[in-house]
């Protein structure tokens, strides 16, 4: 769209003021609702589905309901809209409609752009609509642990994958990790363009260094796994020289016809994955792999299901010449999902940094989530202690007191400091 009114906009919102009418009038026999599908963004996409989809599958629903999913044309994802539309033919009184024009007339009846005089349409409240915006993370985290996967792919796509993984020589049946870092070239939607001036988006707090990822890499394989680096565009090429470390997403993907497939198969077909703190993580846990999560910020960014590890990037204070102790960073409002920009220009006022995971905390952790998946973990004296406590640095009323996974069991004894 390019900002121009289209000429039966008006009229068409006068019918779906109509139409809106007529669904209440329906409502105490069938329950119509209208969601939009955000297909832009490769998080909300995968993650945001996923959810809505299990919670249809749990029954969470209401019985009578009908709903009505909404897709842009232009998906940043064709193989995970194509699993979406098959698993909505496949869900009783669920109808997807791909229409860009549907798309931002309805999403104009829900947030009128700013030059319109007040409010038009239907109400944000309204019954009508079908909130896919969230994947439940700080929600609520029952969803993903009672329901299985909704995707899943067909019998040709099973062997397009097997194909992708003979054409990358790894061997049938031999296990394989997804190991993902966030860059300045990584974007969750090709709709976003980082800023020079904007250092919430261009020096972006959540990004770091897929070379810190290598040890792990190296230990990994040496042990029979291989090695995928995932990533749908990233800064540059690895520079390891490791047969079975693969440089998908530096040296392979733009020479391959189907990308979008390959990124879906791959992390979700892979033994666990490792990642940070970016949406493309959402292709693993959707299909319920185990995730090992590094460079996490801010504190309430970890796992949703109990087999998911993950660590956090550490809070240095430059001016007190030491780091800053977790509850301290979550009464500085770090004990959520997000920072903004009024909190970052605080903690730099402060001279608060954040400090990457180091390389020797990425192999703990990888290590740790194969001895925990293999059977040979063992736990030490103190080991739940320590993860209780981090979870009361949260308040009461926040979700992370009841998180399912896991903090890194080496990382937290190192940082007793900070738990504090």
């Amino acid at each position: 769209m390019n900002g121009r009114a289209h000429p039966l906009q008006g009229v068409s919102k006068g019918l779906f003021g109509v139409f809106a009418f007529l669904a209440g009038l329906l409502r105490p026999v069938i329950h119509i609702r209208v969601g939009l599908i955000h297909a832009r963004s490769i998080g909300r996409i995968s993650g945001n589905m996923e959810y809505y989809f299990r919670k249809v599958h749990l029954g969470d629903e209401p019985a009578n309901r009908f709903d009505i999913l909404i897709a842009e044309d232009n998906p940043v994802n064709t193989q995970i809209m194509r699993m979406i539309e098959r698993k909505a033919q496949e869900t009783p009184r669920t109808l997807l409609i791909r229409s860009a024009w549907l798309w931002h007339l309805v999403r104009d009846m829900q947030e009128p752009a700013p030059n319109q005089p007040g409010r038009q349409g239907v109400p944000p409240d309204s019954p009508l609509w079908l909130n896919l915006r969230h994947a439940g993370f700080l929600v609520e985290w029952r969803t993903w642990q009672d329901a299985p996967p909704q995707f899943s792919f067909s019998a040709d796509e099973e062997r397009e994958g097997e194909d992708l993984l003979a054409l990358f020589g790894i061997p049938a049946d031999a296990p394989f990790v997804v190991m993902h870092a966030r860059d300045k070239a990584y974007t969750d939607s090709p709709d976003f363009i980082r800023r020079y001036d904007d250092p919430l988006c261009y020096d972006d707090f959540r990004d770091c260094d897929i070379e810190t990822y290598l040890d792990a890499a190296d230990w990994l394989t040496e042990q029979g796994f291989w090695v995928i680096r995932a990533g749908h565009q990233v800064e540059g090429p690895l520079s390891s020289n490791n047969p079975m470390v693969i440089d998908y997403a530096g040296r392979i993907r733009r020479h391959i016809p189907n990308p979008d497939f390959a990124d879906v198969y791959l992390q979700a077909k892979c033994r666990f994955f490792v990642g940070c703190t970016a949406g493309i993580y959402y292709l693993s846990h959707i299909f319920n792999v185990p995730m090992a999560f590094v460079n996490m910020i801010p504190l309430a960014e970890c796992g949703r299901l109990d087999h998911d590890l993950f660590i956090l990037k550490r809070y240095w204070n430059r001016k007190l010449d030491r780091f800053m102790t977790f509850r301290e960073m979550a009464e500085r409002g770090a004990d959520w999902n997000r920072i903004w920009h009024d909190k970052l220009k605080a903690y730099a006022d402060e001279g608060i940094e954040f400090i990457d995971s180091t390389p020797e905390e990425i192999l703990d952790l990888v290590q740790e989530m194969v001895a925990r998946l293999d059977g040979t973990w063992k736990s030490e004296d103190g080991d739940k202690e320590l993860q209780d406590k981090f979870r009361d640095i949260f308040p009461a009323d926040n979700p992370m007191v009841d998180f399912p996974g896991y903090l890194g069991a080496k990382f937290t004894r190192q940082s007793k400091d900070q738990l504090s």
